[in-house]
């Protein structure tokens, strides 16, 4: 058994066998797509083993595809491993192997028939949902029932769930805890993985108004907004990517794909349709077609976001609106992996979605907070800064009616906004107007000043703290800021409380214009220019 591991993924392992040591509990290996999940696991298999050759180690995923390639892995590391798969997908039940390779569907009514289990890896462990009924806490408890003393590590790289939020967090964590964490950008400065990019060419396609179903878009009402707009996209994308080898498209619906690759043919490109229904035989087909460089494009829905390897592909179309930052994550990690031998140096995101415009620069994703664990959004009645909730139209203390927020629809256009935090470069944008609010402190925080500027297009917002609760630095800057809005030398001052910053806001006047860093939905305010 010989591998050159690379310098993280040793101190992953490292760091991993002390967490288990030093603490009770299931640990996360959180490792980021490119990362070598496979070859961490497999090596920790074969540490194991070594350490005990009585060992009995299982791998469960929820993907045939996964167990097959961390199978695949551990032979390569290790060729005599004595491994076998449980899949009923694959045809194959060797329930009774020392290291045994199994997705949950096959294996979540056999606890009992495996017998003894001393390591479980559970390889995208954020498919686990902390709810009772199902086939992964039948399966886990059960097992937990028959091996008393049998560990877990998860594998993820991206270890939160839609509306659940981080798994190593709350009472019913099946998780305890984060034993080593590798970052998309660590593994680009590396070396590891290449940069993505964006182009410039617009605004993104607007959603609001559609349903939620689950947490994320309504598919169906998602679908046909989608639809109305893939002509145009194709279009678009074609030209971006007349110099880019393969192409991974992900869109809403099935309905989707057949409108996209009907478009493609138009301008003589043929794309492949990948969905959940695809024989194992066909995907197959289509992704070493991908690699070798025999079919250029593949469109997806719901599939090709785990499990999928294909390092030549270097652009990514986003027609897939979503309010899940582990999928968002999961689409563009299609298009990182290193490819030498097509000479790819970075990938193209054409982001028709507005995943980043939603989420930020995918270096920066946080995972979302989980359902009811903050405040219901409100808003502040400009008359008098009663603070209401956001639905409410007619405020309860003064009578003023909220106007309706009705736009325009945006014309579909790629994001330009910078996919990595690294990539973005401050712009300067004129300055309207400007207006003031009382924007109210969350839990037991002081109030701000809430200053908006209106540009033609996009309001930005500076946030001042003056109440003697607020943060000293928070402050001091904030007094910086004021003297320099201050009309007079007078006026310079700094408000001594939030009361008298409200009452002196007319001092204040209107700058020329500001430079706005344009990272993700909140453009960050470096300077406020006054000529």
């Amino acid at each position: 058994m010989s591998l050159v591991l690379r310098p993280y993924q040793q101190e992953a392992i490292d760091r991993t066998w002390e967490w288990l040591q030093d603490n009770d509990g299931c640990p996360i290996v959180d490792a980021c797509v490119g990362a070598g999940k496979s070859i961490i696991m497999a090596a920790m298999m074969a540490q194991a083993c070594e350490c005990d050759p009585d060992a009995r180690i299982l791998m469960i995923t929820h993907s045939s595809q996964l167990v097959q390639q961390n199978h695949a892995k551990l032979l390569n590391l290790w060729n005599d491993a004595p491994a076998g798969i449980y899949s009923a997908a694959l045809k194959r039940k060797e329930i009774f192997a020392p290291i045994l390779f199994a997705t949950i569907q096959s294996l979540y009514k056999k606890a009992y028939d495996i017998g003894r289990v001393d390591l479980i890896l559970v390889d995208e462990c954020h498919t686990i949902s902390r709810k009772d009924k199902t086939m992964w806490h039948t399966f886990l408890t059960e097992v937990a029932r028959v091996n008393k003393g049998v560990r877990m590590i998860g594998f993820s790289g991206t270890p939160w769930r839609l509306g659940e939020g981080r798994l190593t967090e709350g009472q019913d964590a099946i998780f305890h805890g984060i034993s080593y964490r590798i970052s998309i950008m660590d593994l680009i400065k590396s070396g590891y993985l290449v940069p993505v990019t964006t182009q410039a060419t617009g605004i993104r396609v607007e959603t609001r108004g559609l349903k939620k179903t689950g947490g994320d878009f309504n598919i169906g009402q998602l679908s046909h907004a989608v639809d109305d707009r893939i002509e145009e996209a194709v279009s678009d994308f074609v030209e971006r990517g007349r110099n880019r080898r393969t192409w991974f498209i992900f869109v809403p619906s099935v309905e989707n794909c057949q409108h996209v690759r009907e478009c493609l043919a138009k301008h003589d490109i043929a794309c492949e349709i990948v969905t959940a229904d695809t024989t194992e035989t066909e995907r197959t087909r289509i992704l070493n077609g991908m690699r070798s460089g025999s079919i250029r494009a593949a469109v997806s829905v719901g599939t090709l976001t785990t499990g999928v390897d294909v390092p030549q592909a270097d652009m990514i179309v986003g027609l897939r609106p979503t309010t899940s930052s582990a999928l968002l994550i999961q689409m563009i990690g299609r298009v990182l992996r290193l490819s030498p031998e097509t000479g790819k140096t970075d990938a193209l995101l054409c982001d028709y979605a507005g995943w980043l415009a939603t989420h930020g620069p995918v270096d920066l994703i946080e995972p979302p907070r989980p359902k009811g664990s903050g405040d219901a959004p409100k808003k502040n009645c400009p008359e008098c800064e009663t603070l209401v909730p956001i639905h409410v139209m007619d405020c309860p203390t003064c009578g003023y009616v909220f106007p309706e927020n009705v736009q325009e629809k945006p014309k579909l256009r790629a994001s330009d906004l910078a996919a990595l935090s690294t990539d973005a470069k401050p712009v300067r944008v004129p300055v309207h107007n400007m207006r003031f609010r009382r924007n109210a402190g969350k839990n037991g925080k002081p109030d701000t000043l809430r200053i908006t500027f209106h540009s033609q297009f996009q309001d930005f917002d500076k946030f001042l703290a003056f109440d003697p609760q607020s943060n000293p630095w928070a402050r001091k800057q904030s007094g910086k800021i004021w003297s320099d809005m201050a009309f007079l030398p007078v006026h310079k001052t700094p408000p001594a409380d939030m009361d008298e910053a409200m009452a002196r806001t007319p001092e204040l006047r209107v700058p020329h214009e500001l430079t706005v860093l344009p990272v993700g939905k909140y453009p960050d305010i470096k300077e406020i220019h006054y000529e």
